[in-house]
Order: C-alpha cells, then structure tokens, then sequence
C-alpha cells in the first residue's frame, strides 16, 4: 500500500504526540533507525518517515492501527494523540482506506490513491509554466479539503478537480498554439482539447477520453444507483486527477520536442 504525504505527516505527528521512548523503539522496530541517530521531534520522524521502504512504514502503521490502546497508552496527553487519531483516520479515508476491527480495508480502489496520482501532479505542478500563480495547485488541494472535512462536500471536491482537469488543457492549449502557430480562437475546454489534438499533444482517441471524462465528472453527470456520494466521489476525483496528469505529462513532452 502506499500512503499520501498528508496520510505520512499525520503519523509522524502522532508519533510525536507519544513519549520519546516508546517512539523511537517504534522506529527502531519497523524502519531499523536506532533512536540516537535522530532527536525524535516531529520534523525528525517525518524525514525519516520519508525516507523509508514502504514495505517497512506499513509494517509501523499497521501495528499502530492494531495496537492503538497500547499506543495510546505510552501517549502522555490524550487529548493531543485523540486528535492526531482522528487525523490519520481522515487521511486514510481519502486514500481509500478504512479501520476496520483493528485492521485497514481497501475502499473502492482508485488510481488517485493507489499510484499518489495527485502528489505527483502537485510536485511536477511547482517547475511547470502551467501554474505560475498556483491556481491549479490550490484547485487540487481545496479539492482534498472539501473531500475531508465535516461534513465532506463531495460535490465541491469534485468540481475543483474538474476545474483543474480544464485550466491544465486550456492552459496547454494557449501556450502550445503561440509556439506552434496552431489556431486557438476560443480559450474553452472543446476547443482546448481540438488545439492539443491539431498540436499533436492529443491523438484523436485520447481527445474523446478526455472528452468523456469531462463530462462524466460534471455537474448532473448521473450517479450509478448503489454507488454512495463518498464512492462517487472518490471515483470521480481519480478520473479527474488522472486525466489531468496525462494531459500535463502530454503537454510536458510536446514542450520538450518543441
């Protein structure tokens, strides 16, 4: 399984809330890092968070979950380890993934969580001449936001991944049509996508998918019965973000040839 840097720095902050030493035995027990090799403050468990197997912070969140009395037990304030809990159990759910008996069971499964789809948008985002005032990273980001908070707003979190999957093409769209001397006259999602196939970013059948997934993902776009709007949600938003990473990818290599 592989966890999102929020999912990450929640456990570290956890790990934080706990007594040095059963924190660092911890780390000592999962991630082989002996505890005099770093301070154990909450900056020291994310980097070595980071930095390890997955395989190995797996092992460590797992026992957490399973272990969570025992855990809260080496916790010199409840209140503080409670909230960090409820943290980790939030960032979780977006990640596709539910405590369940002690035990984490995979939600419906999505390419968004599975692959870290939407961190590495958001990395590759940050040196790319498609974002420069960081409107689509903040688009991403409020979508995460909506989706977690109480109540979640599934309905707005999905939107902003759309809206993101439209500023990416359009924006794509804009610059490749001044380089390439392509015709570009109206700045919209259709006419984007017919620039970045006519820009050769797009094969003809990529530019129906995207299409399609636009609408799919739109506003009124109907829900399968038996599907809850937290599923719906959830799906949409990895159609979304992994439509807008291919489009970004896509655009990143025309740029390149250029």
């Amino acid at each position: 399984m592989t966890f999102s840097r929020q999912t990450i720095a929640s456990v570290a902050q956890l790990l934080g809330s706990l007594s040095r030493d059963p924190a660092r035995i911890l780390i000592y027990k999962h991630l082989g890092v002996y505890w005099n090799e770093f301070t154990a403050d909450k900056d020291e468990f994310l980097r070595v968070l980071k930095t390890a197997q997955s395989d190995s912070v797996n092992s460590l969140v797992s026992e957490i979950i399973r272990e969570k009395g025992a855990v809260r037990a080496d916790a010199p304030t409840k209140h503080v380890f409670d909230g960090r809990w409820r943290e980790i159990e939030r960032w979780l759910l977006h990640d596709g993934w539910v405590i369940e008996d002690g035990q984490l069971v995979r939600l419906t499964p999505g390419a968004e969580e599975a692959t870290g789809i939407r961190d590495k948008l958001l990395e590759e985002l940050g040196s790319s001449d498609l974002d420069n005032d960081g409107a689509i990273r903040k688009c991403i980001e409020d979508s995460a936001k909506s989706f977690m908070k109480e109540p979640p707003d599934y309905n707005d979190s999905t939107t902003k991944v759309r809206i993101a999957l439209e500023t990416i093409a359009r924006r794509a769209a804009t610059k490749l049509a001044a380089a390439k001397s392509v015709a570009y006259p109206e700045d919209k999602w259709g006419k984007a996508l017919e620039c970045l196939k006519i820009a050769g970013v797009l094969e003809p059948n990529e530019e129906e998918i995207m299409a399609r997934v636009y609408t799919f993902i739109s506003p009124g776009a109907h829900v399968p019965a038996g599907i809850t709007d937290e599923e719906w949600a959830r799906l949409a938003r990895t159609f979304g973000l992994s439509s807008s990473y291919f489009i970004f990818k896509k655009y990143q290599a025309a740029g390149t040839s250029r």
